[in-house]
């Protein structure tokens, strides 16, 4: 009998562990946000590390969707963001990609300078992109994308 309700309150405690494990983001996708942010670093840094956080998806630039009992980020929009200048966009993008829902990439107004990264097609689901604001040229006239919203 001592076991038969040793066992019940184990059952209900990895039930309940495991609704709210389900309920939070994909742990790869809020470690790819953290990682890029923490390659921009500056204000955008400052902003996110200033906030107390359960998950990524709770910053306000961050916007996540329930898929399959998972959260996954769906929306970024990390914008005027007046120092990110001199950001490796191509190194960002291939973590961006690593995002298998987000649809929405908005970084304008972050004063970026340079070549418009060539691996933006890795960004499979992408239906919006704003780059506006930016610097950015199209020096290669192969950059193919399939994005709804330019």
């Amino acid at each position: 009998m001592k076991y038969r309700n040793l066992i019940s309150i184990v059952f209900i405690l990895i039930f309940g562990l495991f609704e709210t494990i389900s309920g939070m983001a994909i742990p790869n996708d809020c470690t790819v946000i953290e990682e890029v942010i923490n390659t921009i670093g500056n204000d955008l840094q400052k902003s996110y590390k200033s906030k107390t956080l359960n998950s990524c998806c709770d910053f306000s630039q961050i916007i996540c969707q329930n898929f399959n009992n998972q959260t996954a980020i769906t929306e970024i929009k990390f914008n005027n963001y007046k120092n990110l200048s001199n950001q490796d966009m191509e190194k960002i993008i291939s973590q961006f990609a690593k995002l298998p829902h987000l649809t929405t990439l908005e970084m304008a107004n972050n004063l970026i300078v340079g070549e418009l990264p060539n691996n933006l097609s890795e960004l499979k689901n992408l239906e919006i992109l704003d780059l506006s604001g930016n610097c950015l040229e199209d020096n290669d006239a192969n950059t193919k994308l399939n994005i709804k919203e330019l």
